[in-house]
């Protein structure tokens, strides 16, 4: 797409973002809906001390992420404006050496000053974090093997426990050994995660210059424009992968499966959406919040009532044995894993007694 006088022109529709795929989308569209997506949230941990260490303005997210021309690791979408001297090589968080000074703040809180000359920044910096989604902490790190995601979150161990024994599909998440941390920190900053008792995870990052993701939130945006009902395409796509994760949210007592967190991959060569992605994101898991809202649901009903529903189409009796047969993982209370174990035992009630 080119914009000049706020007008937009399409060059490749097939190729836009999902969410502008339309032909009367304009430039408000464009600056103030596609690129709020693309900025970290100032409420974000960590994300004041992140732009203090740059010295750049904490009150407009958009100059921020303008900065880095709305690269992020999400996707290969990004914007330049005509006359600049700057190539897709230069931007691309895929492809650039990333800043652990950056990665250190965003993740564990580090107070640090990173370049106080703004031209540099602009030429010289490559940090995903500033156009990062999300509220908890976290970072990305490059290491021999691939591009991980670091957090802070012990629930994610569990919860990757438990979807491993479902069989469900998800992003598996494994614990940062201490070792590695050092790397990226300092040894006071290590040690207060031990003592608040949390833990840092790693998952291997899913995307690629190959190989996006889109969210269900954009999705639906695409779907309203061209009449779609988005819920009929996904269960007639994707009817497992969708029914299982409202299974999945049940019994790990998920409330945070917002639009957002969940969606498809799409091929960046082509522009066509594939598979729903792996299941990720469960910080928010383990409730003991009574009852919990679905949010991938176009009707107004509970966790528990999506699941029971979607457990009518798709067996799963191995799984919830596994589940209810495997011990307590250790990042866990023991009433949280009894209720695991109880919205276990309810679905095999209802479906196989």
């Amino acid at each position: 797409m080119e914009i000049e006088n706020y007008v937009c022109r399409i060059l490749d529709y097939g190729r836009l973002p999902i969410s502008l795929r339309y032909e009367g989308v304009n430039y408000d569209d464009v600056i103030h809906g596609w690129t709020e997506n693309r900025t970290m949230s100032l409420g974000k941990t960590n994300a004041k001390k992140i732009l203090a260490g740059f010295g750049i303005s904490q009150t407009n997210p958009y100059l921020v992420a303008k900065l880095f021309h709305f690269a992020s690791l999400t996707d290969c979408y990004w914007m330049m404006e005509e006359g600049e001297e700057v190539l897709w090589k230069d931007v691309s968080l895929f492809r650039n050496r990333l800043e652990r000074a950056v990665s250190s703040t965003a993740l564990l809180g580090s107070a640090r000053h990173f370049y106080g000359e703004k031209k540099r920044i602009r030429q010289k910096i490559h940090t995903p974090e500033l156009t990062a989604q999300g509220m908890s902490a976290k970072a990305w790190i490059r290491e021999q093997g691939g591009m991980y995601l670091y957090k802070v979150g012990k629930k994610e161990l569990a919860a990757s426990r438990i979807l491993d024994a479902l069989g469900i599909s998800h992003v598996g998440y494994e614990e940062v050994e201490e070792k590695r941390l050092v790397r990226i920190a300092d040894q006071k900053h290590v040690d207060k995660i031990k003592r608040e008792q949390e833990k840092v995870v790693r998952c291997r990052m899913i995307t690629s210059e190959q190989r996006a993701i889109v969210s269900w939130e954009d999705f639906q945006m695409y779907c309203a424009y061209h009449d779609i009902d988005e819920y009929a395409y996904v269960r007639t796509h994707e009817a497992r992968a969708y029914y299982s994760m409202q299974i999945a949210d049940y019994i790990l007592a998920n409330e945070d499966r917002h639009g957002a967190n969940f969606g498809f991959f799409m091929n960046n060569r082509s522009g066509r959406l594939g598979h729903l992605y792996p299941l990720m994101d469960h910080d928010h898991a383990f409730s003991e919040e009574e009852p919990i809202f679905c949010q991938t649901s176009e009707d107004e009903e509970t966790l528990k009532e999506a699941a029971l529903q979607a457990a009518k189409q798709v067996d799963m009796a191995v799984g919830y044995q596994r589940v209810l047969q495997m011990g307590k993982p250790e990042e866990i209370t023991d009433q949280q894993w009894a209720g695991v174990l109880e919205r276990t035992r309810e679905l095999v009630k209802e479906n196989y007694q």
